[in-house]
C-alpha cells in the first residue's frame, strides 16, 4: 500500500506543478508579527559588494584558467614533439624525457588542485567578509522589526513584503561596504 500511495503522491505532485503553478499569483496576505524573511543569498550575489566580488572571482577563474591552459598546452606540445623524435632518441633517451614529461603533468596537477583550492579560500573569505559587514546590520532590523523568527527567503514560495528584511540590509550594506577587494589567497602551506 504504501508504495501505490507514494506513486499516487507523486503522480498528483507533478499533475499539479509545472507550467499550471508557475501561473499561479500569489497574494501577500497581511504581514505575521515577529515572522520575517531574509535572504543571505541575495546579499551575497546582488549588494554591491556582493556583486563586485563576483565580478573580480569571475576574472581571478579566468586568469587562472588561462595558466593552466597554457601549462597544458606546452606539455601537450612538448608530448607531441616527443613521440614525433621518438624513431631519432635511444629507448634510454625516449625514456627520460617520457619520465620528465610525466613529472610535468603531474606538477600541473598539483598546480590545478592548489590554484581550487585558492579560488575556493578567496571566495570563502569575500563571502566572511560580507556576511561579517552584513550581521549587525541585519540584526539592527531583526530588532526594529521586532522579529521572532527569521526564515531564509529561498525556500518561501510568496511573503508579504513588509516581512522581507533582505531589501532594507542590502541598502545599509551599500552605504556601509559598497566594494571589497578580492586577491587571490596565497597557497596553502
Amino acid at each position: 500500500m504504501t508504495m501505490r500511495f507514494a506513486t499516487a503522491i507523486s503522480a498528483l505532485v507533478l499533475s499539479i506543478g509545472g507550467p499550471a503553478l508557475a501561473q499561479v499569483t500569489p497574494a501577500p496576505g497581511a504581514p505575521l508579527a515577529g515572522l520575517c524573511v531574509y535572504s543571505e543569498n541575495v546579499i551575497l550575489g546582488q549588494s554591491q559588494a556582493g556583486a563586485g566580488a563576483n565580478q573580480q572571482l569571475t576574472q581571478l577563474q579566468t586568469s587562472i584558467n588561462s595558466e593552466l591552459r597554457a601549462a597544458r598546452d606546452k606539455l601537450v606540445a612538448d608530448d607531441q614533439a616527443l613521440t614525433a623524435q621518438k624513431a631519432k632518441l635511444s629507448a634510454a633517451d625516449f625514456a627520460a624525457q617520457g619520465t620528465a614529461l610525466q613529472a610535468r603533468a603531474r606538477d600541473l596537477q598539483n598546480l590545478a588542485t592548489t590554484r581550487n583550492s585558492q579560488l575556493t579560500r578567496t571566495r570563502d573569505g569575500a563571502i566572511a567578509q560580507i556576511s561579517k559587514a552584513a550581521l549587525p546590520l541585519l540584526n539592527a532590523s531583526l530588532t526594529a522589526h521586532h522579529c521572532a523568527i527569521v526564515l531564509d527567503k529561498a525556500p518561501v514560495y510568496s511573503v508579504n513584503p513588509a516581512m522581507d528584511l533582505t531589501g532594507e540590509v542590502m541598502q545599509r550594506l551599500n552605504a556601509t561596504l559598497p566594494a571589497i577587494t578580492v586577491t587571490l589567497a596565497a597557497p596553502a602551506s
